[in-house]
This record gives C-alpha cells, sequence and structure tokens, in this order.
C-alpha cells in the first residue's frame, strides 16, 4: 500500500515538472530576443542615436547612474574608439531562476570593432519564464588602453 502511494507521489511530481519544463521557452528563444534588442543598441550606438539608445534600458538600469550620465559614457566611448565597424557575439548565458518570481537571466558578450580598437560588452537581460519582455538591466563596458 505505502509503496502504491508513493508511486503516485512520483508520479504526480513527474508530471509536474514535465509540465514546468515545457511551458518553458528553450534558451534559444532567450538569446534571440535578448540579441535583438543589443543589435538594436548598438546600431543606436553606432548612429549616435542615444535617445533611441537609452529608452531599451530598464529603468533598473538607471537606479545607480542617471542617463545624462550613461549618455556622456557612450559619446566617450565613440570620441575614443573611433567610429564603429562591426560586431561579433562571444559568449552567451541564459540561467534559470526559480522562486516565488521566476526570472530567466540571459546574458550576451560582443566583441565589438571600431576604427581604432575594439571593446568587449556584456549585456544582461531579465525577463519572466516565458521570455515575454526582456529587460535590459546591465551593460559593462570594457576596452583596451589605447595609445596615442
Amino acid at each position: 500500500m505505502q509503496y502504491y502511494k508513493l508511486s503516485k507521489k512520483l508520479a504526480w511530481i513527474s508530471l509536474l515538472l514535465l509540465t514546468a519544463a515545457c511551458s518553458t521557452p528553450s534558451d534559444k528563444v532567450f538569446l534571440q530576443k535578448a540579441e535583438v534588442v543589443s543589435d538594436e543598441l548598438l546600431d543606436a550606438m553606432a548612429d549616435e542615436d542615444y535617445d533611441l539608445a537609452l529608452n531599451l534600458y530598464d529603468a533598473r538600469f538607471f537606479e545607480r547612474l542617471s542617463k545624462n550620465e550613461w549618455q556622456t559614457i557612450l559619446k566617450r566611448l565613440n570620441e575614443k574608439l573611433g567610429n564603429y565597424q562591426s560586431r561579433k557575439i562571444t559568449a552567451s548565458n541564459v540561467s534559470h531562476g526559480f522562486s516565488t518570481i521566476s526570472t530567466t537571466t540571459t546574458v550576451l558578450v560582443y566583441r565589438v570593432y571600431y576604427e581604432k580598437s575594439y571593446s568587449i560588452q556584456k549585456f544582461t537581460f531579465m525577463s519572466d519564464q516565458k521570455s515575454e519582455k526582456m529587460s535590459l538591466v546591465g551593460h559593462y563596458i570594457d576596452y583596451p588602453e589605447i595609445e596615442k
């Protein structure tokens, strides 16, 4: 009798896990959606359309840094490295959090080439498990020192 109850419980748990796994989009969906936003942002930066670029960030991004301060950083990037040339994704990761508020974190790392040098830019996105809205919450930029 106890074996039957245990088997029944395990069957329910398996069914719940299977349902949860099937209802969550694949990592590829999260990566594709994040890439669309990253590409739009990098294109806006290349065109020096900072208003469009700044509107792609989630409000949480500007909790520690104002929009004006970030715009100044983006402008300085073009001044130091020259005009945008091309970009390439060098790394990506999707991690799913399972808690009372399930979120997925998607990270894309680009190598962005300019006239004088390159930069490494890391974009961090948060979204719900259904990937309905990708929020750009982090953007890290690093580049080598440029000799004068």
